[in-house]
């Protein structure tokens, strides 16, 4: 819904814009089978310029229908567009420039924008000497675009400008001229109307309330005309770094109006050295409107500092205390022959949080359209299969491929009973699993994310258990019995439906701390979707991982693809054996880091009792052994593992070394042997701000990270460009549960690790995202990308 006219001329002066050139035209990608509601344009007011002037330069968006984008201060919902030029050498360009927004309401909520069209100017500097010709602009654009719902947009727009010896007008400067009449005037430009500001207090502590009051004043042989009821606007809240708005009134006077800003710090680390309070204001003097920005600066202090509050007259006009803490506001004295306007309603302020620690934005319910979900559950699906060959499940789906191999003499219904009982496995544990992330979230109000089981040390040490188990199997030591079998030559050919039951099971056990390509744009969908979507996301995650083996049990052309069985399979299975001790050896790896080197230690000595165990089943309850033969060694066995881990097992967490608060920061590095990693830490982001930051989110556990790590990140090329461009590495271990690292996954609309982010000297509102699976170029682009800006 659209209010306040008053605020925006609009009726912009349509211009031609089939005179541009092809490549500062860009539509972005439409959203399932609709265009994008926005069309973006790259424009200068001039065609021609001349060497040493300045130009106009600017991002036109046309929205479709009944859909806006926002101003830089939003309101309560929205994100403000922005730009990142990319310019030649020696050309300067000034601040993005917003013009005066309308404002929108809708469901009590406000906020303030752009429609049908709008101009993102700014003033372009064409540096002395530049020789004639043209030169390339560049400006890749971001913006978020609403109506019931909200889609965000982005492009790379690119242009050329002629330079000559004088400068010539293009077909659209009225349209900078129009929007250009549209930007607030600066305080010192203001011909009739004078501002001032005060803060209540000389210093405002960090989280606490504070007060501030704007005085607007025409100037000598100037009216302003009060404000009236209802309408808008007198004042809009420009929204600091490092505090919030929580209330505006319009206090009208005989001579003008004062304006009360109630607001409240957070509690920045540091506290900023400069930060100021303001706001656009628009009143009408004369009868024309006046619009400008006005901020008074803020001297912080440190928290539950008292206030020494300001005695500047204007409180007493205002008929409140300076102090917001100090009781009930005196009663202003009632200015001579002072009109009685009625008070006029003030826009809802927009709520700031700091940028570091922003949660992520609530999912719109018009992200579950058809078109979306069944986009989201094909990437599901695709992400299963390619999971696969991620080194976590390669072993386990080779050595059922294995077992095919080894009964080819098995009729091809059993085949097709294997494959679905595989199947049915894998299905059944990713429902097991959504049902945990369900529980976790909507009962006990966990943050959860993909692969959140292996920050338990109880999982990872039974998982590692049960899968030095599988490889004690494959080597000989002991070979589990199939139910059903009776004899033991059925014995030698037959698995069992059971045991590929229970083999899926063990195959999602291990992929899930694995992520593919695509994996992790579907599991981000699944974690936030409602319930019902969440079960269908995994079971497609589960047909996808399953889909390898259930073609080779069902098409017969595809199992005629394997290789015939013969006496190489014995090796090969004996080497499949040393696979999964591999996979022991990196779960260790995990429980090691969670239990430190006393409970690593007791976890090794556990095993020895386990391999005992097994020896024990393996001697006296054989494949030929009787039934009741079985069952006492496999007691006798189970018993043994039981008093070992009783005597040695104890999985209590290790208390965390790292007493880090991320106050210290180290930018003079070397990455001459590998990369000089630093903690991961919020404050330290912060201290860090103006350099190129690369934030590593990873963990132990997960196996995709680490080869990213040893193949890309630490590869020689990487590791150089970090130290060319001065890039400050920071890692974030997810290994153990940890509320912040949860947070930042969950702002980028990420389930899970590996993620990786690089934060400009700019700050976080720029950060570049990259994929789950990387390669050097990659990291190296999105590096430059970050310096440049």
């Amino acid at each position: 819904m659209l209010l306040g006219g008053a605020a925006w001329a609009g009726g912009a002066p349509k211009a031609d814009f089939s005179k541009l050139e092809p490549t500062a035209k860009a539509t972005p990608p439409a959203q399932g089978d609709k265009p994008h509601p926005v069309v973006a344009r790259l424009l200068t007011d001039q065609t021609t310029a001349a060497a040493g002037s300045t130009v106009r330069v600017g991002v036109h968006l046309e929205q479709a229908p009944e859909w806006h984008t926002y101003w830089k201060s939003p309101g309560d919902i929205g994100l403000p567009t922005s730009i990142r030029w990319k310019l030649p050498d020696g050309f300067g360009v000034g601040p993005q420039l917003f013009p005066v927004p309308q404002r929108y309401e809708a469901e009590g909520m406000v906020s303030y924008g752009y429609h049908p069209e709008v101009l993102h100017t700014a003033l372009l500097t064409v540096p002395a000497g530049t020789p004639p010709g043209k030169v390339t602009l560049e400006a890749d654009v971001e913006w978020l675009v609403c109506k019931t719902s909200c889609i965000p947009g982005s492009v790379h727009l690119v242009s050329t400008l002629e330079i000559g010896a004088a400068a010539k007008p293009a077909p659209w400067q009225p349209l900078f001229d129009h929007y250009g009449a549209q930007l607030p005037t600066p305080p010192d430009k203001l011909d009739t109307l004078s501002v001032r500001a005060v803060v209540g207090c000389a210093q405002v502590a960090a989280d606490g309330p504070f007060r501030a009051a704007f005085e607007l004043k025409a100037k000598p042989g100037h009216t302003l005309t009060p404000p009236q009821a209802g309408t808008w606007p007198t004042f809009t809240a420009i929204a600091g770094l490092d505090w919030l708005v929580s209330g505006v009134e319009v206090k009208p006077q005989a001579d003008g109006v004062i304006i009360v800003v109630d607001g409240t710090t957070l509690t920045p680390a540091p506290l900023p050295a400069k930060d100021e309070v303001g706001g656009l204001v628009q009143v009408q003097v004369d009868g024309a409107w006046v619009r400008t920005e006005h901020a008074v600066p803020l001297t912080w202090a440190a928290k539950g500092t008292a206030c020494a509050a300001s005695a500047d007259p204007i409180w007493a006009a205002a008929g409140v205390k300076p102090d917001p803490t100090a009781g009930a506001a005196a009663k202003a004295p009632e200015p001579a022959k002072a009109p009685e306007p009625a008070k006029a309603e003030p826009p809802k302020p927009a709520p700031v949080v700091d940028e570091a620690k922003a949660p992520p934005p609530p999912v719109d319910p018009g992200s579950w359209s058809p078109v979306v979900i069944v986009g989201n559950l094909l990437l599901a699906l695709l992400g299963g299969l390619i999971l696969n060959i991620m080194p976590c499940v390669l072993p386990v789906l080779t050595l059922k491929l294995y077992g095919l191999v080894e009964q080819a003499g098995i009729p091809d219904a059993e085949k097709r009973k294997a494959g679905l009982a595989y199947t049915a496995g894998i299905v059944a544990s990713f429902w097991a699993l959504a049902a945990a992330v369900w529980g976790a979230r909507a009962v006990l109000g966990m943050q959860v994310g993909w692969g959140f089981q292996f920050q338990y040390p109880g999982y990872v040490a039974a998982l590692a258990t049960l899968v030095y188990l599988f490889g004690l199997s494959l080597f000989g030591v002991f070979e589990l019995p199939t139910v059903g079998a009776g004899s033991a030559d059925e014995l030698s050919q037959k698995e069992g439906m059971a045991g590929y039951f229970f083999t899926g099971v063990f195959a999602t056990l291990v992929a899930t701390p694995c992520s593919a390509p695509f994996l992790g744009t579907a599991i981000a969908f699944a974690f936030q979707a409602p319930t019902p979507l969440l079960f269908v996301a995994f079971t497609a995650i589960g047909l996808g991982l399953a889909s390898p083996f259930l073609l080779v049990a069902w098409v017969p052309a595809a199992y005629r693809l394997l290789p015939r069985p013969g006496a190489w399979m014995d090796a090969f299975k004996q080497l499949l054996g040393f696979s999964l001790m591999a996979t022991t050896v990196w779960l260790f790896d995990v429980l090691a880091a969670q239990l430190g080197v006393d409970g690593a230690s007791g976890f090794l000595g556990f095993l020895v009792f386990v391999s005992i165990g097994a020896w024990v089943f393996g001697r006296w309850g054989g494949l030929g052994a009787e039934p009741l033969e079985q069952l006492r060694a496999l007691a006798a066995g189970v018993l043994i593992a039981a008093i070992g881990g009783s005597w040695l097992l104890d999985l209590t967490p290790a208390e965390a070394a790292d007493c880090d608060d991320g106050s210290s920061v180290k930018t003079e590095l070397s990455f001459a042997e590998e990369i000089p990693w630093q903690p991961f830490h919020e404050q330290r982001v912060t201290a860090l701000a103006g350099k190129t930051l690369f934030l590593d989110f990873t963990a132990d556990w997960c196996v995709s990270c680490k080869v990213n790590e040893k193949t890309v990140l630490e590869s020689s090329s990487v590791r150089g460009a970090m130290e060319k461009l001065k890039v400050v590495p920071l890692k974030a271990d997810w290994t153990r549960r940890d509320a912040v690292i949860g947070a930042w996954l969950e702002r980028y609309q990420r389930a899970g690790v590996p993620m990786y982010l690089v934060i400009p000297p700019s700050g976080v509102k720029d950060a570049i995202l990259l994929p789950e699976v990387i390669t050097p170029d990659m990291v190296i682009g999105a590096l430059e990308t970050a310096a440049k800006g």
